[in-house]
């Protein structure tokens, strides 16, 4: 798909001056996607039909279209300028590395926020504070942040679970009811176990709510819901240590609404669970 500026190119003999006002304009604005047809006629002095004119001779089928793919070259640019600037290398103090570390975790939330859907991030809120029972399913490092969204939601009460061996997730899968619900993490959307307890999740009835990193893998296409982390890969470290904090702040966003909607059983639930753990402290 050609870009915006590759489409100016294309039409360059034939844009017309108050077209080019308007291109000028969406090129000087930081943020050209959050502009309405208004503001961008107000801003660049042309009438809003000029803008239509604009944006179908570009090829565009409506203004709407135009927006999104500012929107989605603009964090692809950012992506990579953050990815080049944050590399780190091998005469880097630790000092250097902790900072360039914390710009690619930054890098990373800002590219995961483009691509969250709202809706199944609430659809997800709504079914884990309705479950019967919540299962935390991950292996390797996915099952440590398995084990700390676990951590975090047996506080609002209920049956609460996290399962790092594939035994024993097989065993759960299997008896489950249309009552579960299943949070998956995989970072690869590969892991063949994840994939097979899935499937036996999904025929006992559960409801499965899948973090990944790619939405064109095997359990991306097997979840009820899918929640899209994303980070930029470097030449000294897998994206998937960025990515693991990016999934720890999806399972804290989940936790926080949970807790906001979940009403009063669930909040005396936390209360309770807060006064447990300060017992246990001096």
């Amino acid at each position: 798909m050609l870009s915006f500026q590759e489409r100016i190119l294309q039409k360059e003999d034939s844009l017309t001056a108050s077209e080019l006002k308007i291109i000028d304009q969406l090129k000087k604005h930081d943020k050209p996607f959050l502009l309405s047809m208004n503001e961008l006629s107000l801003l660049s002095n042309v009438s809003e039909p000029s803008i239509i004119r604009l944006y179908r001779k570009l090829g565009y089928t409506s203004y709407q279209e135009l927006k999104v793919t500012l929107a989605q070259e603009l964090a692809n640019q950012h992506s990579n300028l953050a990815a080049n600037e944050t590399a780190i290398l091998e005469d880097d103090l630790a000092d250097t590395v902790f900072t360039k570390i914390g710009d690619q975790f930054s890098a990373a939330m800002l590219m995961t926020k483009e691509k969250i859907k709202v809706e199944e991030m609430e659809k997800a809120v709504k079914l884990i504070a309705e479950a019967g029972r919540i299962f935390f399913f991950g292996q390797g490092l996915s099952g440590t942040i398995a084990e700390d969204g676990a951590h975090k939601f047996m506080r609002i009460g209920g049956t609460v679970l996290a399962e790092k061996d594939p035994h024993y997730q097989a065993i759960y899968a299997s008896q489950m009811t249309e009552n579960d619900v299943v949070i998956a993490i995989s970072h690869s959307g590969e892991t063949v176990n994840i994939i097979e307890v899935v499937h036996m999740a999904k025929s006992s009835g559960a409801t499965v709510i899948m973090i990944t990193s790619n939405e064109n893998t095997t359990l991306a296409k097997m979840a009820d819901i899918l929640l899209l982390t994303q980070a930029q890969e470097t030449a000294t470290r897998s994206d998937a240590m960025t990515s693991r904090l990016v999934q720890l702040a999806f399972l804290d966003t989940l936790y926080t609404r949970v807790v906001a909607v979940g009403g009063e059983t669930i909040k005396k639930a936390v209360n309770k669970s807060r006064l447990a753990v300060t017992k246990m402290k001096k």
